[in-house]
């Protein structure tokens, strides 16, 4: 790609997005929905993708393997990635825990589709993807245990921005004497099968190069389609250049499909891998649209010939920094776009309130030492390269799985919203940063300041690093394929690219001195730059919110959010009574009131632990409320149980975390109650309608009416798992057995 379009690219899609000038309406389509989605619709809070992991069979056979399904849902227009992602990506992964004996394939990839996002070509899927493994039992497992296969998925999704995702994985799995499919997933693994390449068919294929491109030759055989469509060749091993066209011709009996060889994909691929797609398809009566192509080698014009057989695959465990996205740059190119992105950086929303911090420092240190202003353009300097090659390390050790990935652990997210909400707060007012020591020498001060240069320096590495995607994708890509001391200098320009404006403001002191001297104008600027920390504080509260929102039956974004509110009210109190002027027992009491109110936030804030994952555990299933649908399940005899709720309910959603527990669920399910949800969060007339005919006036509201009949018996207010179960069983009696 050349360096011109790649900038092009960049500086469109900053200043687009800042508002400075608007694309057309067609640019606006292709760039934010990159598989050719209908553009148009209004962007909605969701999550990117979800992921559940499918076993095709109900109870495993010692010795005998099986298959799992990894099943990824795309929210609209969102797009996850083959192997070979095209130009820039991360295929998903699966990192298995298994039980000792037992062994896990290749992850199976199905038929990607082709796409493009701002010129740069993408090979990924969309809506529902399935990726297959095949997992074998070891010989000596006994009929009648249950063995649990435990591990984790991760993935990259995109759509004008990229987000890691990822999601624990179990399955327990019942050993029997032989197999038993499972067939509440049956249908998952036909469409699963349908979306795979097909392994085996009636094509010779052969392979040919040329100075700068590969030749396929295929024949079809019996049962062949006598026309493939718009054929192109998804290769595992970057052989191909994706930003060039694939041309197919027929060739006497035969087709050539002619691929532009990619000339730095090294070292040079001498075989050809991957899936030859055909939109009708490659056998009569077979709607699949691959053509699997495994290790078929390539000759001369003319040369050898390969059976096509199944694709080469990801390894379960593969890394999926190191996926086969080969550097398509050369390193002078690669650095250049690293410096070119680090400095965009600036731009972006994550990092331009620390931008905002630094001109503080730079107006209040306008007029003094020339050489103190170009002392803390080094420490800020230093702090973003401390900090790059820490994370460099990190990633080379594999704590870090991609660049930007430390933003995938939610201890990591809640730290630095954290710190950003202590720092606006301080910005705003409400409490001093440093306040105590004002009757500290002069030099200690000053060595405070080019720490606090230094951590400023620090904090725009951690909150650079995940507004990388897109701008620095094709630069991060190729370099995360160098040598260890060319990967560590790629990131070295980048770092400096995030310094530079730092950088020319202390070695041009004329810059500096055109800055407003200081004067009581700063506090009302300084509270002003504190609300760009605030609107940060709320993008890492929704990051971390949807990270752990399900957790606590889906009430932990509440506690979040209480948290956050605590613990601005207990710095609030560290500001009002932790201040000099204030008697020594005043400010004792103060920093004591203000920790417990900080410590009770945070426990509320941080991530809940873990819940243990069982495969099909029981959940109530809601439906949502009707005058309508109740009464008509009622007349069919059947139980049925009315929760009257609304987000705004603290009681409600209170009840849901307490009494919703599996244990009810199974006694539901016992019972065969259906469970009704009517939701008062925004108003609806029938819902109030009804809850005066039940003589109710506030929520919550929780009905159950037994085996059809209309009378409804009403809990009370506060529901407990063990008294909604007592209540259900005093009415309904103990039920069937799930």
């Amino acid at each position: 790609m050349p360096v011109m379009r790649f900038t092009q690219y960049l500086l469109t899609a900053v200043f687009a997005g800042s508002g400075l000038f608007s694309l057309p309406a067609t640019a606006q389509e292709d760039f934010l929905n990159p598989l050719g989605s209908a553009a148009g619709a209004a962007a909605e809070k969701e999550t990117p993708a979800t992921a559940v992991i499918l076993s095709d069979a109900k109870e495993i056979a010692p010795g005998q393997a099986f298959r799992v399904a990894l099943k990824i849902t795309h929210a609209p227009h969102w797009h996850t990635y083959y192997l070979n992602p095209g130009f820039v990506g991360s295929p998903p992964e699966i990192k298995w825990t298994l039980p000792e004996g037992f062994t896990a394939g290749a992850l199976e990839f199905p038929v990607p589709l082709r796409g493009e996002s701002a010129g740069f070509p993408l090979y990924g899927y969309e809506g529902t993807a399935y990726f297959l493994q095949t997992i074998t039992p070891p010989a000596t497992l006994k009929a009648g245990e249950t063995v649990t296969l435990s591990g984790k998925a991760s993935w990259l999704v995109c759509k004008e921005q990229c987000v890691n995702g990822d999601a624990e994985l179990s399955l327990a799995l019942p050993v029997a004497t032989s197999a038993t499919p499972n067939a509440e997933a049956a249908a998952d693994f036909t469409k699963a099968d349908a979306a795979m390449p097909l392994k085996a068919p009636a094509w010779e294929v052969t392979a040919s190069e040329t100075a700068d491109s590969v030749t396929l030759h295929l024949k079809g055989g019996s049962g062949t389609v006598a026309e493939p469509k718009n054929v192109y060749f998804f290769s595992s091993n970057v052989i191909e250049d994706a930003t060039k066209p694939q041309a197919f011709a027929k060739d006497g009996s035969g087709w050539t499909l002619t691929i532009p060889r990619n000339e730095d994909t090294d070292p040079k691929p001498d075989v050809i891998d991957g899936i030859l797609k055909s939109d009708n398809g490659w056998l009569e009566g077979n709607a699949s649209q691959g053509l699997a192509l495994a290790a078929i080698k390539i000759g001369a014009p003319g040369g050898s010939t390969a059976a096509a057989v199944a694709p080469s695959s990801s390894d379960s465990g593969a890394n999926a920094g190191s996926s086969p996205s080969s550097s398509t740059l050369g390193l002078p190119a690669t650095l250049a776009f690293m410096f070119i992105g680090g400095l965009i950086l600036n731009l972006m929303p994550c990092v331009f309130p620390v931008i905002g911090l630094k001109i503080m420092g730079f107006v209040q240190q306008a007029g003094h030492d020339r050489k103190k202003v170009v002392t803390h353009g080094f420490a800020f300097t230093g702090g973003v390269l401390v900090s790059f090659w820490a994370l460099c390390a990190l990633m080379l050790a594999g704590g870090i799985r991609n660049w930007g990935g430390q933003l995938q652990n939610p201890w990591v997210v809640l730290c630095l919203l954290l710190v950003m909400l202590v720092f606006a707060l301080s910005m705003f007012g409400v409490f001093e940063i440093g306040a105590g020591a004002t009757g500290v020498g002069g030099n200690l001060a000053n060595k405070e300041g080019i720490s606090g240069t230094f951590f400023s320096g620090v904090l725009a590495t951690v909150v650079a690093t995940p507004c990388s995607a897109p701008f620095l994708g094709t630069g991060l890509a190729a370099a995360v394929q160098l040598p260890t001391p060319l990967f560590i200098l790629a990131f070295t320009f980048m770092a400096l690219g995030l310094s530079l404006p730092y950088l020319l403001l202390s070695f041009f002191p004329a810059l500096v001195d055109r800055l407003p001297r200081p004067g009581p104008w700063m506090e009302s600027f300084k509270q002003g730059m504190s609300f760009l920390l605030f609107g940060t504080v709320a993008y890492l509260a929704w990051v971390y919110i949807l990270q752990v929102g399900d957790q606590l039956a889906g009430q932990k974004s509440l506690h979040v959010l209480l948290g956050l509110t605590i613990i601005a009210a207990g710095f609030w109190i560290l500001g009002r009574w932790s201040v000099p002027y204030r008697s020594p027992k005043s400010r004792v009491i103060g920093r004591v009131a203000a920790a417990a109110f900080v410590v009770s936030g945070f426990v509320l804030s941080k991530p809940s632990p873990a819940p243990v994952v069982v495969a099909d555990a029981p959940v109530i299933q809601w439906e949502e409320w009707s005058l309508a649908k109740q009464e008509a399940l009622l007349k069919e005899g059947k139980s049925v149980y009315v929760d009257f709720t609304a987000r705004w309910c603290l009681t409600c959603q209170t009840n849901k975390a307490a009494a919703y527990t599996e244990d009810t669920a199974r006694l539901f399910k016992a019972h065969g109650i259906v469970a009704l949800k009517a939701d008062k969060t925004v108003d609806k007339p029938e819902i109030d309608t009804e809850l005066k005919r039940l003589g109710q006036v506030a929520i919550p509201v929780n009905v159950l009416y037994a085996k059809g009949d209309p009378k409804p018996v009403i809990t009370q207010t506060i529901l407990t798992a063990g008294y909604l179960q007592g209540f259900v069983r005093q009415h309904l009696g103990e039920g069937l057995q799930p």
